[in-house]
């Protein structure tokens, strides 16, 4: 077994303000993380510890003096030598790392609460304030824009074969009174944890996008997944407690996500048809600690959580698992 080991933690002193981040960037090519608080964006470079750039959004009228802006979305362009900044207010910002100039692309009057490049990056998608999804070119022209929370369940609805009814039918070792007694699942709403706030996480390929939001009618998170030419191609199954957290795997097999159940705390995995497949347990009492994101590296080979203690995140435990066993990896 390989193990993983802290490679490096310093303070920031030269970061501006004392908000947490909402969100970072990172210019691979020139080793620098772009974070955003609720006034500036600032460029930071590990490998000097220094900050390089910083630009305030605060000045230009894209955040309130207050605080009480947010971004929602932040993205590294390095074909633009830009980062596109997206606010909940709705604005979408480029920030020209080389010449520092910022330009207001675009504006939502309802605003925005999503923002997701496509791998390739000659895609993105926003969700906005008024649930929609609208889809663009890199060069910020709309291709389509369709609601978040469709009927229908897709192009991949599973197809009934016509081999008579349900009770009729073979069903293995468990026999036909298993069958007869199953029920469907009625997903409760979110938890007072969750933030409700819609996750849009792409596969590794570019071509297919699936989207956690919360379903107006049930109040519980549902998954849809759609295609790279904005077809809703599948509705994830119902299933109870599902929380924020979502994560397409890079190599296009799952979409990772959380459940919390009567007995713990799980990470579970859906295919891309909105079936579930698979779980493992995780080391947390299901009252204990919420989990935040959950992320795999580049190569799938290591998925990570983030989780927080409850009702406060005074703690926070990032770990780590290997997804082949799903044994725990880390606990920094």
């Amino acid at each position: 077994m390989r193990n993983l080991e802290l490679l490096r933690s310093f303070p920031v002193l030269e970061l501006d303000g004392t908000e947490a981040p909402f969100c970072a960037t990172v210019d691979c090519d020139c080793g620098v993380i772009y974070v955003a608080t609720a006034a500036v964006i600032t460029g930071f470079q590990p490998s000097s510890q220094q900050v390089v750039s910083s630009v305030s959004l605060v000045s230009d009228g894209y955040l309130h003096e207050d605080g009480s802006g947010c971004v929602i979305g932040i993205q590294h362009l390095p074909d633009l030598e830009s980062v596109c900044v997206a606010t909940g207010k709705g604005d979408v910002i480029l920030w020209n790392t080389v010449t520092d100039q910022i330009e207001c692309v675009g504006s939502v009057d309802s605003g925005l609460r999503c923002m997701a490049w496509s791998p390739d990056q000659e895609l993105v998608v926003f969700m906005t304030g008024e649930e929609t999804l609208i889809m663009m070119t890199k060069d910020f022209d709309p291709i389509s824009e369709f609601p978040c929370h469709p009927e229908e369940f897709g192009e991949e609805k599973p197809i009934n074969v016509g081999w008579g009814k349900k009770e009729t039918q073979f069903h293995g070792s468990l026999g036909k009174p298993t069958a007869a007694n199953i029920q469907e699942v009625i997903a409760s709403p979110a938890t007072s944890w969750d933030d409700k706030l819609p996750r849009i996480s792409w596969r590794g390929d570019g071509q297919f996008f699936v989207v956690s939001t919360i379903y107006p009618q049930t109040g519980a998170r549902t998954l849809r997944v759609w295609s790279r030419e904005g077809v809703l191609s599948s509705t994830s199954e119902s299933v109870d407690g599902v929380e924020q957290a979502l994560f397409w795997k890079p190599t296009g097999s799952v979409i990772a996500s959380t459940q919390r159940k009567p007995h713990g705390h799980e990470v579970i995995f859906f295919e891309r048809n909105g079936l579930r497949h698979g779980e493992f347990i995780l080391p947390y009492h299901k009252m204990e600690t919420k989990v935040v994101e959950v992320a795999w590296n580049s190569d799938s080979l290591v998925l990570a959580v983030w989780a927080e203690e409850l009702p406060k995140p005074e703690i926070i435990q990032p770990q780590e698992f290997v997804p082949k066993s799903y044994v725990q990896f880390v606990d920094c």
